[in-house]
């Protein structure tokens, strides 16, 4: 999508003659990161950093369940907040998915060549993802706490939710 060229400073738009009009409606402007489209941007308070910055150590405490309740309790209400609580589910899910795999084909192997040790393919993925979470969710706490939008690793957490 091209975006049309940026008007002098001080320019006004006639109410049904804006840039985005035909997009989004007259007079609305689109907004950066996962807030809803055309909500006018609210200044960030402390309650928003908290809450996302709670989705992650959340996390860390009681799983999946903490950025779930954060994203369905602050999805309206704050842009920051629900887009960590779905970066912290994206990753949930993703590792989730990435621990099962090897599991799916470790599994029949073992259970085929009666040989328990090609359980040992799992090893390194749970290893792997053992530090990854604590390394992940706390440099996503870290940038929540400053308020920034910062995505993970698009190969460490698909982005399914948003």
């Amino acid at each position: 999508m091209t975006h049309p060229p940026t008007p002098p400073p001080g320019y006004q738009y006639q109410y049904g003659h804006g840039p985005y009009d035909h997009l989004y409606g007259p007079g609305v402007q689109p907004q950066p990161g996962y807030g809803p489209w055309g909500a006018p941007q609210a200044a960030r308070t402390g309650d928003d950093t908290t809450w996302a910055v709670m989705s992650y150590i959340g996390m860390l405490l009681v799983g999946f369940l903490a950025p779930l309740v954060i994203y369905f309790a602050q999805r309206n209400q704050s842009a920051l907040a629900r887009f960590h609580a779905a970066q912290a589910l994206n990753y949930t899910i993703t590792s989730l998915i990435q621990m099962l795999a090897p599991l799916a084909v470790a599994i029949p192997l073992a259970l085929i060549a009666g040989q328990a040790a090609w359980l040992i393919l799992i090893v390194p993925v749970l290893l792997f993802h053992m530090v990854a979470q604590w390394v992940l969710l706390i440099m996503g706490a870290i940038k929540a706490g400053r308020g920034e939008y910062w995505r993970m690793p698009a190969w460490l957490c698909f982005p399914l939710i948003r």
